[in-house]
């Protein structure tokens, strides 16, 4: 599946469809426009040139979320080394899925939690149910 931000610079390719999408209203999520699904980085394919944009409010940001430098479209997230180098068996892209028209991602489940209320140690709740895209499901 392939789809691409708003001007078509930048596009995202995965390998097949992710098993949910998280719809985070953490400040980040929300503002950066994410709805996020995971991939193992050699599952995902980018093409043209992004910008990058790490949390400053955070002393190890775990993610860089990258943006199209001509629309400014959020694509994608990659893990900061800084994460990595601390977490070495770590692998993992961030897609987001509002690229992609939800007829293409129909039948997969869409997850809400609340990353606004997270303290960012232990599991997070959730905001409210999950949901599963279809015709019906107004995501």
């Amino acid at each position: 599946m392939t789809s691409a931000c708003c001007c078509g610079a930048v596009s995202v390719t995965i390998a097949a469809k992710p098993d949910f999408i998280h719809d985070c209203n953490c400040s980040l999520c929300r503002k950066s426009g994410g709805a996020w699904g995971y991939f193992p980085s050699a599952s995902v394919r980018t093409r043209g040139v992004t910008r990058s944009f790490a949390r400053a409010d955070r002393t190890t940001p775990g993610v860089e979320v990258h943006s199209c430098v001509v629309c400014s479209a959020t694509t994608h997230w990659t893990l900061t080394a800084r994460f990595k180098a601390l977490n070495p068996t770590a692998d993992q892209v961030g897609v987001n899925m509002r690229l992609f028209d939800p007829d293409e991602l129909a039948g997969v489940e869409v997850r809400f939690p609340d990353g606004k209320a997270w303290s960012g140690t232990g599991p997070y709740g959730y905001r409210r149910p999950a949901l599963t895209i279809g015709p019906a499901s107004r995501w």
